[in-house]
């Protein structure tokens, strides 16, 4: 179950949207997939295609966008297929369960849903691609709900045989993670999945938040927490993956990693220290935060859309109103809070890179600049997208979301019992899932992903 978007750090404002392609009967019309005889247009496909990048904060150009296109059209193949199944389960989502989870949506974001509703339609989305999207995910989780968790069933002896599990691996590490998984239904489905893993780490080292393309793609029950899998040890996830843990950082990201059932990307958020093993270090001091080595740096990006055909006056203006914005930045921290209020700002948390292996423009961008230091606003174009940027260093404050010397802490039965629970009824979901794709009538029309699977 996919979690809905997330739209107030990535907002863009009316003025400085990028042009968006006007709908024409071509595009409304012509079939980019049909599934069970339900036509997926390439409309439908191209605007949840920009809807995705919109809210994203990474490349926004063409290329960004038809790397997208092949795995956003699985995410509507699958959407489809759990649509018609409530429809066969007569599993009705009204028109008003939608709006509350859009409210929900603006809530958590300190926003309303006119202003979500207004910020598609400055990009030129429609409002019904997010409520196609909201409709599928409430109708897959009701039909979950009926169907697969009263088959779950944890015993008493299992949970007691998992609770001596976690407890003797204590004396190891723990590792706080997140995941972005893509499944291989079958051996014919190795090269789509590898594909769409390797679009999506293309993604991620284009500035898109793990978070946001979690939820948007990853096929593991995880997605609705943003990929958020805890506190793991040995024996909590594949062998390949645990592997990939102990050889990763704090704060980075692996590369696409081949493990049981499909391929991930693995985000290392923390660790733990074993029980009873001395205090690690404490984090390094207020000049470089914490998980980042020397020699490398942490950056986030500060964004904003511009038209595409600008005036030099325009420019001009654009620049001392960003060189305004310059002012009131005070370093990482908050900084995603302090751009979700201001219209048409986007920030994109970039990952911990080697100043060498930074791009030669970036490097002299911030030449010079200590922590918490904001760059002068710059002009970029990505693709057919002008931008605006200014780059933040990090290093103000350890962060919070790093703790180096936390030690291990046994949890209750009661949350064993749960995380057994949901781990049960996320592979019978996602078998569920295979068996309707399985079973399904899928014709894959659209031109540029026959050609990027002939390839």
């Amino acid at each position: 179950m996919k979690s809905v978007l997330k739209f107030a750090a990535a907002a863009l404002a009316a003025a400085f949207a990028f042009a968006a392609p006007q709908a024409t009967a071509e595009s409304v019309q012509r079939a980019a997939a049909v599934v069970n005889g339900t036509v997926i247009s390439t409309y439908d496909l191209d605007q949840r295609v920009r809807m995705i990048l919109s809210t994203s904060g990474g490349a926004q150009g063409a290329a960004a966008q038809q790397r997208l296109r092949e795995q956003v059209l699985r995410t509507l193949i699958d959407e489809i297929l759990q649509l018609l199944e409530a429809q066969d389960a007569e599993l009705v989502i009204t028109e008003a369960e939608v709006d509350e989870a859009i409210d929900r949506i603006a809530q958590q974001n300190n926003t309303s849903r006119e202003a979500i509703v207004k910020s598609l339609a400055a990009n030129g989305i429609g409002e019904e691609t997010l409520r196609v999207q909201i409709r599928a995910e409430l109708a897959w989780s009701q039909l979950i709900e009926a169907r697969l968790a009263p088959r779950v069933n944890i015993s008493e002896e299992e949970i007691d045989q998992e609770m001596r599990r976690i407890e003797a691996g204590a004396t190891k590490p723990q590792f706080l993670a997140s995941e972005i998984f893509i499944a291989v239904d079958s051996p014919a489905d190795e090269a789509r999945a590898r594909r769409n893993i390797e679009q999506i780490y293309q993604q991620l080292n284009s500035g898109s938040p793990f978070v946001t393309l979690a939820e948007q793609f990853s096929e593991s029950a995880t997605a609705s927490r943003g990929g958020d899998l805890g506190w793991v040890q040995d024996g909590d996830v594949p062998l390949e993956i645990w592997q990939t843990l102990q050889s990763m950082r704090p704060m980075s990201i692996s590369r696409p990693v081949r493990a049981g059932g499909g391929y991930y990307i693995i985000a290392l958020r923390d660790k733990m220290r074993p029980a009873g093993s001395a205090a690690e270090a404490p984090p390094p001091p207020p000049g470089r935060p914490a998980g980042v080595p020397a020699g490398s740096i942490k950056l986030k990006r500060v964004v904003i859309g511009l038209p595409p055909q600008m005036s030099k006056a325009e420019e001009e203006r654009v620049i001392q109103a960003v060189s305004g914005l310059r002012e009131q930045i005070k370093g990482c921290q908050g900084l995603e809070e302090f751009a979700g209020q201001l219209q048409g700002v986007a920030v994109v948390d970039l990952p911990v890179l080697p100043i060498a292996d930074l791009a030669p423009e970036v490097r002299q961008v911030i030449q010079g600049l200590n922590p918490s230091d904001v760059s002068p606003p710059y002009f970029s174009r990505e693709g057919d997208v002008n931008l605006v940027n200014m780059l933040v260093v990090c290093g103000d404050r350890p962060r919070v979301d790093y703790v180096a010397t936390r030690a291990f802490e046994m949890p209750t039965r009661e949350e064993v019992g749960n995380r057994m629970f949901n781990q049960e009824l996320s592979v019978m979901a996602r078998r569920y899932m295979r068996d309707l794709r399985r079973d399904a009538s899928i014709e894959i029309r659209d031109a540029a992903i026959l050609n990027a699977a002939s390839n």
